[in-house]
C-alpha cells in the first residue's frame, strides 16, 4: 500500500510539474514521422530535377556544393534558434522548422534555373532541424525519468520516416511524370506535421529575465566552459558522421565490393538497398529497448557502449569481403549505436546551465551538420589516394579516441 500510494504521489507530482509531457508524446513522433517521411521521399531526386534543369555536366559537384551549403547554414542558424528557444519557447522552434521546410519545399519546383533551385535547397537548411527543436520541447517538458524513453521514442518516428520515405518516394516517381510533385507532396506532409504540433503540442514556457541578445561565439564559450559539453559535441559530430554521414560511403563501399564478383544493376540496387535497410530497421526495432535502457541506467553508461560498439561495429569495415559481410556489419551497427543520440541529447540537458538546454541541444545540431558535410568530404580526399577503408579507419580512431575523453570525463564527475 506504501509502495502504491508513493507511485501515485510521485505521478501526481510529475503531472503538477509536467502537465502536457503525455500527450506531446503522442503528438511529436507523429509529426516527426510526416516531416521525416515527406524530406525523404524528395531528397533523393534532388540530381533529377538539377539535371531536369540542364545540368548535364559535372552533377555531382552542383549537387556536393548544394549540400554543403545546406549543411553550413545549418550549422551556423542552429545555435540562433536554439537561444530564441530559450528565451521565447521550444514549440515556436519547432512550428519555425517543421512550417518553414514546408513553406520553402513547396516553393524548391518553382525555380527555372539550377542557381535558383540550388538557392531554394539551401534556403531548406535555413529553417532545418525540426528533430532537435521536438527534442528540446520534450527534455524542458518530460519527466526527468521518463526522458530517455520519450527521446527513444520521439527519435522512432524520425527514423521510420526516413525508413519509409526514399521508398515512398521511389513509389510516386515510377507513378507521375514530373519529379518537382514530389517536392510539393513533401511540402504538404511537412505542412501537416506542423499543424499537428501546433494544435496538439503544448509546453511550459520558459522564463528568462532580460531581452534576447544573439551571440553565437559567447554562447559556445559559454557551454564549452562546462566541462562535459566538448567532449558531448566531439560525439555529436562523430555520430552524425558515422550515421548520416556514412550513408552515400557505405552505398559506394557496396558497389566497390560488388567489383570483384559478377553484378548487374539489379544485383547492385539490391545490396545497396539491402545495406541501407539494415541500418533503418534494426534501429527502429533497438530504440525503445534503448529509451526503457536509458531510463533505468542512465545515459552516461548507454553512451559510453553505444561509443563503444559503434567503434567496433565499424573495424570489421576494415577487413570485409563481401556484400553480405558489410550488410550483417551495418545490421550490428544500427542495433547497438542507435542509442547514441538520445543519451547525448539527455547529458546536454543534465550538464547544460540552467536556461540554456536548447542552445546546448542547438549546438549540437550544429556540430552534427558539420559531420553530415565533412565526412563525405574526407571520404572523397582520402578515397581516391588511399582506400576507403583507409577513410573508415580513420574515424574508427576517431571514434575510439572520442569514447576515451567521454571516459575521463565521465570518471571525474
Amino acid at each position: 500500500m506504501t509502495v502504491r500510494s508513493a507511485a501515485g504521489a510521485s505521478d501526481a507530482e510529475e503531472s503538477r510539474q509536467f502537465p502536457y509531457w503525455r500527450r506531446n508524446l503522442k503528438a511529436l513522433p507523429i509529426a516527426n514521422v510526416l516531416c521525416s517521411v515527406g524530406f525523404a521521399l524528395s531528397w533523393p531526386f534532388l540530381p533529377l530535377m538539377l539535371r531536369g534543369l540542364g545540368v548535364r555536366e559535372n552533377l555531382e559537384t552542383w549537387v556536393g556544393y548544394m549540400l554543403l551549403g545546406f549543411n553550413l547554414i545549418g550549422f551556423a542558424i542552429n545555435p540562433i534558434w536554439g537561444d530564441i528557444a530559450d528565451h521565447y519557447g521550444r514549440k515556436i522552434m519547432v512550428l519555425r522548422a517543421m512550417l518553414g521546410m514546408g513553406v520553402v519545399m513547396m516553393l524548391v519546383p518553382l525555380a527555372q534555373t539550377p542557381l535558383w533551385f540550388a538557392v531554394m535547397v539551401m534556403l531548406v537548411g535555413f529553417f532545418y532541424g525540426y528533430m532537435p527543436a521536438g527534442m528540446a520541447l520534450l527534455v524542458a517538458n518530460t519527466p526527468p525519468r521518463r526522458i530517455g524513453s520519450a527521446l527513444a521514442f520521439a527519435q522512432t518516428g524520425g527514423l521510420a520516416g526516413q525508413t519509409v520515405g526514399p521508398a515512398v518516394g521511389a513509389m510516386l516517381a515510377a507513378l507521375i511524370d514530373q519529379q518537382h510533385w514530389l517536392f510539393w507532396i513533401s511540402g504538404g506532409l511537412m505542412l501537416s506535421g506542423g499543424t499537428l504540433v501546433a494544435l496538439f503540442v503544448r509546453e511550459v514556457k520558459p522564463r528568462v529575465a532580460g531581452p534576447w541578445r544573439p551571440d553565437w561565439v559567447g554562447s559556445l564559450r559559454e557551454l564549452l566552459a562546462v566541462p562535459h559539453m566538448g567532449p558531448l559535441y566531439l560525439l555529436s559530430f562523430l555520430f552524425a558522421a558515422l550515421w548520416f554521414g556514412n550513408l552515400t560511403i557505405i552505398s559506394i563501399y557496396m558497389l566497390q565490393l560488388l567489383e570483384e564478383q559478377p553484378a548487374n544493376a539489379g544485383t547492385e540496387a539490391f545490396w545497396v538497398g539491402a545495406a541501407a535497410m539494415a541500418l533503418a530497421v534494426t534501429s527502429i526495432a533497438a530504440m525503445p529497448l534503448w529509451g526503457r535502457a536509458l531510463d533505468r541506467f542512465g545515459p552516461t553508461r548507454i553512451l559510453l557502449f553505444a561509443t563503444a560498439a559503434a567503434a567496433i561495429t565499424h573495424a570489421p569495415l576494415l577487413v570485409l569481403q563481401t556484400p553480405l559481410q558489410l550488410v550483417l556489419a551495418r545490421l550490428a551497427f544500427g542495433l547497438t549505436s542507435a542509442a547514441m543520440l538520445p543519451a547525448i541529447i539527455q547529458l546536454l540537458r543534465i550538464h547544460a546551465p540552467a536556461g540554456t538546454d536548447a542552445r546546448a541541444i542547438a549546438y549540437a545540431s550544429s556540430f552534427q551538420c558539420i559531420g553530415m558535410g565533412l565526412a563525405p568530404f574526407c571520404a572523397g580526399l582520402i578515397g581516391p589516394v588511399l582506400g576507403l577503408r583507409a577513410y573508415f579507419a580513420l574515424f574508427t580512431a576517431l571514434t575510439l579516441g572520442g569514447l576515451m575523453l567521454w571516459l575521463r570525463r565521465a570518471g571525474n564527475k
